[in-house]
């Protein structure tokens, strides 16, 4: 397993800690996926604070993603 993420695509709210939370305990349903896959974020409006996640990416890097 490469990673397991996250899309959150809220106008005016970062991925923050709830929404981390979640993505960590859910991890586990995801066939194949353990404790140790890395867990990254995708947001239309950052992420907040210092979550420990693998990677974040946000519009500017999805839209260069396709060039």
């Amino acid at each position: 397993m490469h990673f397991v993420g996250s899309i959150k695509w809220l106008e005016s709210q970062p991925f923050g800690r709830r929404e981390y939370d979640a993505l960590a305990r859910d991890v586990l349903a995801v066939p194949g996926a353990g404790r140790d896959t890395p867990l990254v974020a995708v947001s239309r409006s950052g992420v907040a604070g210092s979550l420990p996640l693998a990677a974040h990416w946000g519009p500017e890097d999805l839209v260069r993603a396709w060039q």
